[in-house]
């Protein structure tokens, strides 16, 4: 009931009123009934005092005549008794009044004062009668000595029946006023809730992350004032939380698209941030925005759990390379841990680089220095062996042709070899600039059989072609592509057997041209597939080499294709020969 603050304010104003009206109740009854009695006092003492005038100037002896007091007794409205002197000093001792001390209702002071010259009054409820009696002693004096006293008393009935009168006149008067007050303060209480009502409301809106909240207030009080400064900070909260919005939204789409990964921890070595990159890093589920990952159980990763419990206990960072639990990259954590302005940890951060590719690089590039020191190394090897034999005279001079002639196929051999190398080192640097020709595919085929015919008779193979009728023309540099297919059906007419047929088709799909070359050779196992295309990979390399392979051809046609913007692809099964295909983009057909 009193929880509203419009409740407090009516309740707590009806109080006062009530309060007010009450205490100025009593205190009007009180003052207006002291005023009455006070009234019916003064008439008493004045009219006795006026009667002792009376009896002593109608006396002549110094004792009071009784048939005085009585005469006046029957004109006055109020009791008149006349006490002697004898009397008076009786009471004054402590005596009764003819015996009776009901009668006359004064104490011995009372009497003490009368016969010192002094009057008395007082007001009361005397001991036989029923009701409040007010009355007045006057002392009467005869020649300058107090001869006796005279009693006037009054019934205060009709004062009090005044009295209340008056009070339930007030009561009457006081519920209009009371009802009058409480509409008062109904709107006044209104006036004052209604406002803060409306800011209390604006509040819990900006509470709940609506920062657009005013509150319009024409009063030029305290209240509108408060309106005014509320108003003025929601503009102020708003700009503030758009600002913190904005930059936090910059900083979460930096750490989500990162490509570094990024995970952070609290002072328990709980999980509290992890953008994409770590999620993926670490093997876990991505999501699209950052996450507070302290309910992941267990720790995304248990070598990461402890490289980030070292760097909390020590509090100094720490970098470490190592394979994740799922085993399928190479990373690189650097951990440092978290601090405040007063330089407490609270946490750890860690930025995890995937250095797969490099390590995959650095080991390409120790394969690479390793493969063409072994090429290089097996005809130059020959020809030292050789030339050395030959000078050393340990090969008689009918046999120095013989050997000359597998000098020279080893030079040959290790100028291919470097040539190729060199070819393949320009195409990867992407320096070379070919200018893109209109090709014919199938004229472009039969000059590159012409060049090949010496091979395919050594080897006793046939090379089928097939074309579509209308094959539209291939963009490329007509160079490169011819070395592409010179160096796939060089490969097919070399593992092809003895008889064998190599079959070349090409065709058309999406506006591009695929030229396929299929070979009846050994085949290539599933193992080797994905690393057919690596330079000198062989997948028999003895016969590779007898067949005068650099085991550069595969990597150098990869490269070409792709500098185009094509695709390459290989399909074998092993007995069963391999099909090795180029997709390159096709010139619109005029209609």
């Amino acid at each position: 009931m009193f929880k509203s603050l419009f409740s407090k304010l009516i309740f707590t104003y009806i109080a006062i009123i009530l309060i007010t009206l009450l205490v100025l109740g009593m205190a009007m009854s009180y003052l207006l009934g002291d005023y009455y009695y006070s009234t019916k006092e003064m008439e008493l003492l004045n009219k006795g005092r006026e009667m002792a005038r009376i009896i002593a100037e109608n006396t002549e002896q110094s004792r009071p005549a009784p048939e005085v007091v009585e005469t006046l007794n029957r004109f006055l409205e109020n009791r008149v008794l006349l006490i002697s002197r004898e009397n008076l000093i009786l009471m004054a001792h402590g005596g009764f009044f003819n015996n009776d001390p009901r009668r006359i209702w004064l104490e011995p002071a009372d009497a003490q004062l009368l016969l010192e010259g002094k009057s008395v009054t007082r007001r009361g409820h005397p001991p036989r009668l029923d009701q409040v009696v007010i009355f007045a002693v006057v002392p009467v004096e005869i020649n300058n000595e107090v001869a006796g006293a005279l009693f006037l008393s009054a019934p205060l009935a009709d004062i009090t029946g005044a009295v209340e009168a008056v009070r339930r006149l007030m009561f009457y008067a006081a519920i209009p006023a009371l009802l009058l007050a409480a509409l008062l303060g109904l709107f006044l209480s209104r006036s004052l809730a209604r406002p803060l009502r409306r800011l209390n409301e604006a509040t819990v809106q900006i509470a709940g992350g609506d920062y657009r909240q005013r509150v319009e207030l024409e009063s030029g009080d305290e209240i509108g004032q408060l309106a005014q400064n509320f108003n003025r900070m929601a503009v102020s909260l708003e700009e503030t939380v758009g600002t913190l919005a904005r930059e936090k939204g910059k900083i979460e789409s930096i750490l989500s698209n990162m490509a570094e990964g990024v995970v952070a921890v609290d002072s328990e070595n709980r999980v509290i941030l992890l953008n994409r990159q770590a999620a993926r890093t670490l093997g876990l589920e991505e999501t699209t925005e950052l996450t507070a990952q302290s309910c992941v159980e267990p720790f995304p990763d248990s070598q990461l759990k402890e490289l980030f419990t070292a760097v909390l206990a020590s509090g100094e960072p720490c970098s470490r390379e190592y394979t994740p639990d799922h085993g399928q990259t190479y990373l690189l954590a650097h951990v440092s841990p978290l601090t405040d302005q007063a330089g407490n940890s609270f946490g750890a951060v860690s930025v995890l680089q995937d250095i797969t590719e490099l390590k995959k690089l650095d080991q390409l590039r120790r394969d690479f220095v390793a493969n063409v020191s072994h090429e290089l190394r097996t005809p130059l090897t020959s020809v030292q062996g050789y030339v050395e034999a030959m000078l050393d005279r340990a090969i008689p001079s009918e046999d120095h042709d013989k050997y000359l002639a597998i000098i020279h196929r080893e030079t040959l051999r290790l100028n291919k070899l470097i040539y190729d190398l060199l070819d393949l080192s320009l195409i990867e640097s992407r320096k070379e600039k070919w200018d893109l020709n209109e090709i014919d595919v199938p004229e472009l085929v039969d000059q590159t059989l012409v060049k090949l015919q010496p091979l395919m008779e050594k080897h006793q193979v046939t090379v089928d072609r097939y074309f579509p009728a209308r094959l539209p023309l291939m963009l490329g540099n007509e160079d490169r592509v011819e070395q592409v297919i010179l160096n796939l059906l060089d490969n097919a007419v070399k593992f092809s057997p003895p008889g064998g047929v190599v079959t070349l088709r090409a065709g058309v799909e999406n506006d591009s041209i695929t030229v396929s070359i299929t070979d009846q050779g050994p085949g290539i196992p599933p193992e080797d597939l994905e690393h057919i295309w690596e330079r000198f990979h062989r997948v028999e390399k003895s016969r590779s080499r007898a067949l005068g392979g650099t085991g550069l051809g595969l990597a150098i046609v990869k490269q070409i294709v792709e500098a185009h913007g094509g695709t390459v692809n290989v399909q074998s099964e092993v007995g069963k020969g391999s099909t090795f295909s180029f997709t390159m983009k096709a010139l619109p057909v005029e209609m």
